[in-house]
């Protein structure tokens, strides 16, 4: 099942499509743990931001996985149009940026729940979070465009 075809019609295997509609679910997810900070319940955020950070692991970890036991990603692009030369610069800009990301949003969790813990996180932690916060939306959102491109060049292309 995990290397059947995927259910977008494309030549994505199942696995690449599950983990495809979670990564397009995100931003969304993420708005509604966001909206919980708003509001001003603290803990509905810091939890729901671990869910979705672990959630966002599992799905790259599926993703990782997939890939190795499928041959890689040389597998995938036999099928398409796009150059190589292109597509494996387009994906090493990809992995820079979704690793840079994934590292800040780390940092953010864990200090976020350390100054939590202590009562902290007010005034200039409170801004310097909101701040990595921001920074973080943009680095979750230029990914997830580019793992649109990705796919698109792999499985549509």
């Amino acid at each position: 099942m995990f290397f059947e075809p995927g259910f977008f019609g494309t030549r994505a295997p199942m696995y690449l499509d599950i983990v495809a509609v979670y990564f397009i679910l995100l931003p969304f997810l993420l708005f509604v743990s966001i909206r919980f900070a708003v509001k001003g319940d603290i803990k509905k955020h810091l939890v729901s931001q671990l869910g979705i950070f672990i959630m966002t692991l599992v799905m790259i970890v599926v993703f990782e996985v997939g890939m190795r036991l499928a041959g890689g990603f040389k597998e995938y692009m036999a099928e398409s149009s796009v150059s190589y030369s292109y597509f494996i610069t387009f994906l090493i800009i990809h992995i820079i940026v979704a690793i840079a990301t994934v590292n800040l949003w780390s940092y953010q969790i864990i200090s976020s729940v350390k100054s939590y813990k202590k009562g902290t996180l007010t005034g200039e932690n409170a801004q310097r979070h909101k701040k990595i916060a921001r920074i973080l939306m943009v680095g979750i959102v230029v990914t997830l465009i580019q793992a649109a491109s990705i796919y698109y060049f792999m499985f549509v292309m």
